[in-house]
């Protein structure tokens, strides 16, 4: 996995001086492992930049205490080692992607006085994106099935599935990668294993990676050996989920979920959805975790909001806000807007002293309808507010309660 960078341009004696020589150890690179491709990122909250970012190291050994510089004409950057539990051998980083450089990094790779370098393949052929999975879901199951459907006009050549414990943050600020597997390129559902251990209630984020192979490797090859080394290209998407409970709809829509822009803001980071409305009548569901508000809105071009439905939380009465108009709803009823749909609303009126876990992402599910067929590619921002210490258990050092957001799909049609 490539490693976010938070300065492009770092002091080498800086970091390097972190490393003594009682901590040397001689560098071996593990064969083939060297790489360098594009990598098509998407917001997230697992502490990878988003973007397009040019990612480039190996797999070493020892990878912890060790750094990675790496050099292209007059560019220079260092980064600190941060294997995963996947790959303990991991050390890499990426910068952003420029066009007018596109040849080898020379890698130096160090720990303590001892160095290893090494020169990457060129990125010629990467001149373009790849896309983005779309309508991606989650079943409700310990084992859950993701299922997406890959974009028309193209066709990866792999396709990779990774899992983030969001609640284990790495030396370099990424979280930590629990598991990591290659599928079949033509594959459209994946059920994480058994072998995995998913716990309710703890924060995960799914990432799916859509490749485009190096000339002279098969889809067979990168199902049988997983290595970065024999990627070009590819697009890195994110989705925050958990493990859905009983009372949860079968179906979960998720969403790509970035960072808050304004920490200190009433309003949390927007959630992002893309998800096809082949049937304006079928009820979607929305889901945060916790706020007191949430703003909906659409995405250019999608079809308007026709009706909405709330859960039952708290008193289970909320202010519905929309064209300057404010209406009491009660949880369970669905309200029509006027013909023609909205573009946006507001609902106001959830009470914190309801106690929604902040980590559960299916604490307050939002039922949508909408006036014709297309794509919703719309955001629901939550409304946060500060919060005195309360009875409700809650993450240490958490001020804020932002929250968390999947979309649900229910297939439950109105007569």
């Amino acid at each position: 996995m490539v490693r976010p960078l938070p300065s492009l341009l770092v002091s080498a004696a800086l970091i390097l001086s972190l490393l003594t020589p009682g901590h040397a150890a001689p560098i071996t690179i593990v064969p083939d492992t060297v790489f360098n491709f594009r990598d098509s990122r998407t917001v997230n909250d697992v502490g990878l930049i988003p973007g397009e970012r040019d990612g480039f190291g190996a797999n070493i050994n020892p990878a912890t205490s060790s750094t990675i510089t790496a050099t292209q004409g007059g560019v220079t950057v260092v980064q600190v080692c941060s294997p995963t539990t996947v790959n303990p051998n991991d050390c890499g980083t990426a910068v952003a992607f420029s066009a007018s450089r596109l040849g080898s990094w020379s890698l130096t790779l160090q720990n303590g006085s001892n160095t290893a370098v090494i020169t990457t393949p060129t990125l010629i052929g990467a001149e373009t994106a790849v896309p983005f999975p779309e309508n991606v879901t989650i079943t409700r199951s310990d084992h859950p099935t993701i299922s997406f459907t890959i974009p028309v006009g193209f066709t990866p050549d792999a396709l990779r599935v990774n899992i983030f414990d969001k609640n284990v943050t790495l030396p370099d600020g990424m979280k930590d990668i629990i598991f990591s597997q290659a599928v079949s390129p033509s594959a459209t559902s994946f059920t994480i294993p058994s072998t995995v251990t998913l716990t309710p209630g703890h924060p995960y984020a799914i990432g799916f990676q859509l490749i485009d192979l190096r000339p002279g490797f098969s889809e067979t090859d990168f199902v049988n050996a997983n290595r970065n080394a024999m990627i070009l290209r590819r697009s890195s998407s994110f989705f925050d989920f958990q493990i859905l409970g009983g009372g949860a709809p079968p179906i979960v829509e998720l969403p790509t979920v970035g960072l808050d822009p304004d920490p200190n803001g009433v309003f949390g980071a927007p959630y992002q959805f893309h998800f096809s409305i082949t049937d304006p009548r079928q009820v979607r569901f929305i889901d945060p975790a916790l706020a007191v508000g949430y703003d909906y809105a659409i995405g250019a071009g999608d079809p308007n909001f026709a009706s909405v439905i709330f859960p039952n939380v708290g008193d289970g009465l909320y202010e519905l806000i929309f064209g300057g108009t404010t209406h009491t709803v009660a949880a369970g009823a669905e309200f029509f807007f006027p013909a023609g749909g909205v573009s946006q609303f507001s609902v106001r009126g959830i009470e914190a002293s309801a106690g929604l876990d902040p980590n559960d992402v299916t604490a307050f599910i939002t039922g949508l309808t909408w006036v014709g067929l297309g794509e919703f590619t719309g955001t629901m921002t939550p409304v946060i507010q500060s919060v005195s210490p309360s009875p409700v258990p809650l993450p240490s050092g958490l001020l804020l309660l932002c929250v968390g957001l999947v979309a649900i799909g229910w297939t439950r049609h109105r007569s």
